[in-house]
């Protein structure tokens, strides 16, 4: 008798799990009929934006407010971007005092809100702590640290070598207090990779794996110039691609 009883709870507990597994996969089934169920996106993302003169409107600058207004906005559609991080390219980027907080675009919400409605307003705020960091960037210190910026917030990559993906709104035309581009021998491979190995040594040069990296504004104010513009692209390009394994993305640019 003891047998069977043990015999009976098994198969009681055996058609319990069942009997909730089915109604689970049921569930499913219904949110997923109801449009409940939706993939959240997970990709890590940061912003940089340059402060310096030369953002200033056109045909001046490169327009750095027009150029974040009309790139984040897509930047963070087009790669479903779940985290955003952000850095001020100002002189000395690394310690500006310039700050925005890191935003979650796509947070746990009241699951009867729409979840494209939540995306949409947090992208907002995203914009407007971005308009705001670049305010603060033209009144503090105002610069071209493109280096600085990179490294300051590659500490934002996520662990694990996954991507990471940075949007550069910028000319990247490099001014700090120790480092000049414009003044720099760019016009050969062996003076190109000299100044970066003089970078290199004064640890200058940020860690980029496992990064893309997607320039607004790059080169504008050289593009009359197509010798100085060939030789700006062939060191940038040589530092970002060849030295430090980053990867480059134009498609937001303009």
């Amino acid at each position: 008798m003891a047998g069977t009883d043990r015999v009976g709870r098994r198969l009681t507990a055996a058609a319990l799990a069942a009997t909730a597994l089915a109604w689970t996969a049921g569930c499913g089934a219904v949110g997923d009929a109801l449009g409940t169920r939706v993939d959240r996106y997970d990709t890590a993302c940061a912003l940089l934006i340059d402060g310096s003169g030369s953002g200033g409107e056109a045909p001046d600058g490169f327009d750095a407010r027009a150029k974040l207004e009309t790139a984040l906005p897509a930047f963070l559609s087009d790669l479903e971007c779940r985290t955003l991080a952000y850095a001020p390219i100002t002189r000395a980027s690394e310690g500006s005092i310039c700050q925005a907080e890191p935003i979650d675009l796509d947070p746990d919400a009241d699951s009867t809100l729409e979840r494209d409605d939540v995306r949409a307003a947090q992208q907002a705020v995203a914009g407007g702590r971005a308009v705001e960091l670049l305010d603060c960037a033209r009144e503090h210190s105002p610069g071209s640290d493109v280096l600085g910026a990179l490294d300051r917030v590659s500490t934002a990559a996520p662990d694990g070598g996954d991507p990471f993906h940075v949007l550069v709104v910028s000319d990247f035309v490099q001014r700090d207090g120790s480092f000049t581009l414009p003044r720099e021998d760019l016009t050969t491979r062996e003076s190109r990779a000299a100044v970066i190995d003089g970078l290199g040594e004064r640890g200058r040069l940020p860690e980029l794996t496992a990064t893309t990296v997607y320039p607004s504004g790059y080169g504008m104010r050289l593009s009359q110039d197509s010798d100085a513009y060939e030789d700006f692209d062939a060191f940038w390009t040589e530092l970002l691609e060849g030295r430090v394994g980053a990867d480059v993305d134009t498609g937001y640019q303009h």
